[in-house]
């Protein structure tokens, strides 16, 4: 568990660092592997702007990630004094800068554990981050501050990251960011680095909590959107996550969130199905 001053300093500053959490070679081993055998096309459409891939990591091929899902459940209750659910646990693979964000604007705690499995420092793409900035008045002005910085801005992103004083937060494999979603964060200086991350949130006490936690999971789920990694396999809650004795099975299910997740899924199956379609179609001439 952790320490009176961890807790306090996450609450303070919205983020703390577990250094030598994990041995970093067995996982990036798997997120190497899974990136290989289930990541689809880079995307540009993630928060901030950035390029990346990324596979879910949650099923009976990835038992590495699990064995980590569970192990940080307690910390993460712990740091959020409440009961919480595990959200997905995925690899990601970046490329180039990410701009000033963060990764909820939901009035619902939660929080993101974060490896980077190369060494990173200010000038190599390490994790950025302002401290204090998950404070919802804090929070607010600088957003307001970054609407207002991108209409002279442009579109440099190493120049927008630079224009915030964020402290660096410089990291060796087997080290373990932890952040408040709420906490503006970015990246710059660097290029290609791989990711391993699992949040969790709140488990809602009552109704009005219920409805902002599904709205949570609703936003993490959307049922038009393909996230381009294979669904069959590599899903977000397959058989083999709801057989095991794993945190919070039961209860996403009541919330919902496997229901939306095989929207999802759904939706990017069927579109899969229809692009090899019409590259059969173009291959025979039709």
């Amino acid at each position: 568990m952790l320490s009176t001053a961890d807790v306090l300093a996450f609450s303070t500053f919205g983020f703390i660092v577990l250094r030598d959490a994990f041995d970093p070679g067995p996982l990036a081993e798997e997120v190497d592997r899974s990136l290989r055998e289930g990541a689809g096309a880079w995307s540009a459409a993630g928060a901030g702007g950035t390029e990346f891939r990324y596979v879910p990591l949650m099923c009976e091929r990835t038992p590495l990630s699990l064995s980590l899902l569970d192990r940080f459940a307690p910390l993460a209750a712990q740091l959020l004094r409440r009961p919480v659910l595990p959200v997905r646990a995925k690899g990601v693979s970046y490329l180039g800068a990410t701009d000033w964000h963060s990764d909820s604007g939901r009035d619902v705690a939660s929080v993101g554990f974060v490896a980077y499995l190369e060494s990173l420092g200010a000038a190599s793409g390490a994790l950025r981050v302002l401290p204090g900035s998950h404070r919802a008045e804090f929070g607010r002005a600088i957003g307001e501050y970054i609407q207002h910085r991108a209409a002279a801005a442009g579109t440099d992103v190493e120049a927008a990251v630079a224009t915030l004083p964020g402290y660096s937060v410089d990291t060796e494999p087997g080290d373990v960011i932890v952040f408040d979603e709420h906490l503006y964060h970015a990246s710059a200086g660097g290029r290609d680095r791989r990711q391993w991350r699992v949040d969790y949130v709140e488990d809602p006490a009552d109704a009005e909590l219920e409805a902002k936690v599904r709205a949570y999971f609703a936003g993490i789920y959307p049922p038009d959107w393909d996230g381009g990694y294979n669904v069959d396999r590599f899903p977000s809650y397959g058989e083999h996550w709801r057989g095991s004795a794993l945190p919070g099975i039961a209860r996403l299910e009541q919330l919902g969130v496997y229901a939306a997740a095989a929207a999802q899924e759904g939706f990017a199956r069927r579109r899969h199905a229809d692009t090899l379609a019409g590259l059969d179609d173009e291959r025979s001439g039709v």
